[in-house]
């Protein structure tokens, strides 16, 4: 039950998806209307990757922006400690990536059963 209550917001954007598609069934194939699915599921699989990605902190350490009144940084090092610990830090899967992993998966599942029958 806490997980409908956690992710209410993807279950009702999935259902929007997969009625739209039961809709669609009147007009196309039920071949086409899967593979719709897939394609929309891979979207939303890239946009998870995308949010994933963004938290890991994979450009640390290459830039070090000036504050207003510092002199140039060319002389000064970056701390190795500072960036090794941020960049060996958990995988982070934020809100969006969960949202976007549920109705990607969900979707790309639901196509390939389809095209299964």
């Amino acid at each position: 039950m806490s997980f409908i209550k956690k992710n209410r917001v993807s279950l009702w954007t999935l259902g929007i998806i997969l009625v739209a598609g039961v809709v669609a069934l009147w007009f196309a194939p039920l071949i086409v209307v899967a593979n719709v699915w897939f394609m929309i599921g891979l979207l939303f699989l890239i946009g998870a990757a995308f949010f994933i990605l963004e938290k890991a902190h994979l450009f640390a350490g290459w830039f070090h922006f000036r504050k207003k009144g510092e002199e140039d940084l060319k002389k000064e090092k970056i701390k190795v400690e500072s960036v090794g610990s941020l960049k060996n830090g958990p995988i982070v899967v934020n809100r969006y990536a969960r949202f976007c992993l549920i109705v990607g998966v969900t979707l790309i599942v639901v196509s390939i059963f389809l095209t299964l029958i």
